[in-house]
């Protein structure tokens, strides 16, 4: 049976219209924008001349925000778009230099990416512009690694957003076309791009462009949907960094002591997240070199639809041009797509860390409350070690239950807890039943994180104060504790019995040992263990109405809640252990 490749999602009216109603959408948000829809243009709006030098680039569509959103003063005059992934026709590039050159006497500066369509309606669009008396220049921009080698230079890729900056802030300075295009291939010069992809992006109506392994990523992919020049194994953060800087390093000879900005362009599918610890390995990286960051931008800047994936590009700051062009970069603008600006400008060293001064200690007075003897500290430690064994050992059954209706990480997170909790019972003191449930409420704070870790703290911290205010050891006392725990829950975290959430079990549980505070321990403990099992499994029929499964529609919730049957786990693990030695 042939296979079909499955056409992408897009949230468009349909393929044949989607440019232009990208361009729309341009000038709803940012309505000082001018559309000239028939030719694909967009321009500052201008009422008189200038007198400056506009900048005018473009190209194909889908690499949003490029070109469009780079308009602004300070940057763009105006851009062209084409197709997507195609090169606009030669008329409207004509048209938009037209256009501009109108409202900005001191000539259009054209640049666009060295692609084989571009040159050619771009170049056939400023011959014609010169022949009829407008004052322009082209440049083409070809600042790519991977394809360096072709005969006609490399392709254009995100560094033509550097070049944007500089030539727009040269513009808005007063500075004249020769001096601009002069620049602008300098500059081209002086950086280089190279980036990686891990999935392909697909051409709205289509399905993605080329296939790439889970365990797989391309090395110098494009931004039109083309694959790499190489396929590699996928590598962490660091190790990709790594693998790009030394190739961009070697192309641009860069040593220690020189000067650089980076861009790290996010192609379209990658997570901020992910961004972020790139930025973090691309600086550490280029400290250990001795190359110094004087800036670092990054963003959507020009993407490749959803591509995920990112390219990063260096710009050497050498030593004759460096400042000016740092200046420049500095310069303020209008223009929506640029991520830079004061944020980007490091102020003196960088001196970073935490304030070791703050809140030292555990913020809580040392309290004691009731006391245990030697052998009631062995029933407790090994009542809390046999509950940190079962939480441990149920991690999968925990994340299971979390998988329809959660994030699936409830066994990873209280096994984490777990682990932590035997870490300290290896050498803490529990003599004071109130300083050990404070000292599992800063673990479970530390060590679990997240919403559980809020939880378990809140209502362990809160039983650990309701026993510092107690005198006798008895079973009146673990039951007020126990349920300062569960109004701390309900206070903070806003969910109730009958909710489907951890509350369910402990409600139960803490019902029936109320009930049986007269009967023997042995028959207590049991009946409260039976009690908590039968709240953990109600919770399967259970709406949820707080937590995370409240969030998701009801087919997804089929099952006991996670952190229901988490706490069955371990009150069971404990009583038993508990009923056992008495």
């Amino acid at each position: 049976m042939a296979s079909h490749k499955l056409i992408t999602k897009k949230v468009i009216n349909s393929p044949e219209t989607c440019v232009d109603d990208n361009l729309r959408g341009v000038v709803a948000l940012y309505p000082n924008l001018h559309l000239h829809p028939k030719h694909r243009v967009v321009t500052l709006k201008r009422k008189s001349d200038s007198g400056r030098v506009a900048v005018l680039s473009g190209g194909g569509s889908g690499h949003e925000p490029f070109a469009a959103g780079f308009i602004g003063d300070g940057m763009l005059s105006g851009a062209v778009a084409g197709g997507v992934f195609a090169s606009p026709p030669t008329a409207n590039v004509l048209y938009a230099i037209a256009q501009l050159y109108k409202y900005n006497s001191g000539g259009v500066l054209v640049f666009c990416g060295n692609y084989t369509g571009d040159r050619l309606n771009f170049g056939k669009a400023t011959e014609k512009a010169k022949i009829a008396g407008i004052k322009t220049e082209l440049f083409f921009v070809g600042e790519d690694v991977a394809s360096s080698h072709n005969k006609t230079g490399g392709r254009g890729m995100c560094g033509e957003v550097f070049l944007f900056k500089i030539l727009g802030a040269m513009s808005a300075k007063g500075y004249d076309l020769s001096s601009m295009h002069n620049t602008l291939a300098e500059v081209t010069k002086n950086m280089a791009t190279l980036g990686v992809c891990f999935s392909a992006c697909s051409l709205p109506g289509q399905p993605p462009l080329f296939e790439i392994a889970p365990n797989e990523m391309e090395l110098g992919a494009g931004v039109h949907g083309e694959a790499g020049i190489e396929k590699l194994k996928m590598g962490t953060a660091k190790e990709i960094v790594a693998l790009i800087l030394d190739k961009i390093i070697a192309h641009l000879k860069l040593g220690a002591g020189n000067r650089v900005a980076v861009m790290i362009n996010n192609m379209g599918g990658t997570s901020l997240m992910e961004i972020n610890i790139i930025a973090a390995e691309i600086k550490d990286y280029l400290d250990q070199k001795r190359i110094k960051t004087e800036r670092m931008i990054s963003g959507h800047l020009k993407t490749s639809l959803e591509m995920q994936g990112f390219q990063i590009c260096l710009l050497h700051l050498n030593k004759e041009h460096g400042d000016l062009w740092l200046e420049l970069l500095d310069a303020p603008t209008e223009a929506i797509g640029w991520t830079g600006g004061i944020m980007s400008v490091r102020d003196g060293d960088e001196v970073y860390g935490d304030d070791e001064t703050l809140l030292q200690g555990d913020g809580r007075k040392k309290v004691s409350g009731p006391s245990l003897s030697v052998s009631e500290q062995e029933i407790l430690r090994g009542s809390l070690q046999a509950a940190a064994q079962e939480l441990v050992k149920n991690e999968e059954l925990l994340n299971r239950l979390d998988s329809g209706c959660g994030d699936g990480d409830c066994g990873i997170t209280l096994k984490k807890f777990g682990k932590a909790v035997l870490s300290y019972l290896d050498t803490a003191s529990l003599e004071y039943p109130s300083n050990v449930i404070w000292e599992l409420s800063e673990l479970a704070e530390t060590d679990m994180g997240g919403t559980s870790g809020g939880i378990y703290s809140l209502g362990l911290a809160a039983a650990s104060q309701s026993l510092a205010n107690c005198t006798s050891n008895d079973r009146h006392t673990w039951l007020a504790a126990w349920e300062s725990a569960m109004r701390a829950i309900t206070k903070y975290g806003g969910a109730e019995p009958g909710d489907r959430t951890m509350l369910d079990t402990l409600h139960a549980a803490a019902l029936v040992y109320k009930d049986n505070l007269k009967a023997d321990l042995k028959t207590a403990l049991k009946k409260t263990v039976e009690a908590a099992e039968n709240g953990s499994k109600a919770t399967a029929t259970m709406t949820a109405r707080a937590g995370r499964a409240s969030y998701v529609a009801s087919g997804y919730v089929n099952d006991e809640d996670a952190g229901a049957r988490a706490v069955a786990i371990w009150l069971h693990a404990m009583l038993d252990y508990i009923s056992n030695k008495n």
